[in-house]
């Protein structure tokens, strides 16, 4: 028998007289195929012998679709930098095409309100992919704002320099 999870609950004495049932909300790995049932557990470290097993059938368990862990490299042509669709935002750049990585996120950064998470390593271009949904909210018009967080002071501190150099001094959008 192996233990999933397990967490201290503390039942208070109106909870427990209340007729609404208390809801613990948890989640436990399930290897695929799922086994039979798992068996829940409950025991109190107060009364002796206030034990509770609950049986859990997997029977009509619907999997999440498994999707891949990531995204393979998709042979793209590099997008040139008037993808942007926008003379003044390909001013802040001093390439004429975004690489490999920045071609193949650019459409959902620059484009859409979707979520990303890039995962690229260092010096492969992830900050430019995330200037790409900055330049998107400020085609947005005025008063949209931006946040960069980053892991380290120094980075952030980079960063601002950076971007006071060429959103300032290019867009007239202000970094601080």
């Amino acid at each position: 028998m192996r233990i999933h999870h397990h967490e201290h609950f503390f039942l208070t004495m109106r909870q427990a007289k209340r007729e609404d049932p208390t809801q613990l909300n948890f989640t436990i790995p399930v290897e695929f195929p799922p086994p039979a049932q798992y068996l829940l557990k409950v025991v109190s470290e107060r009364w002796m012998g206030a034990t509770e097993i609950v049986p859990m059938a997997f029977e009509h368990l619907i999997p999440p679709q498994s999707a891949p862990p990531y995204t393979d490299m998709l042979p793209l042509i590099p997008l040139p930098v008037q993808a942007l669709n926008n003379p003044e935002f390909c001013k802040i750049y001093k390439f004429t095409h975004f690489n490999p990585m920045q071609t193949q996120v650019f459409h959902t950064m620059y484009y859409t309100d979707s979520n990303a998470l890039i995962g690229a390593p260092t010096g492969s271009g992830k900050t430019i992919a995330a200037e790409f949904a900055a330049l998107r909210v400020f085609g947005q018009g005025e008063g949209q704002k931006v946040i960069y967080i980053a892991p380290l002071k120094a980075l952030v501190k980079e960063r601002l320099e950076d971007w006071q150099r060429r959103f300032e001094g290019k867009l007239g959008k202000k970094s601080c």
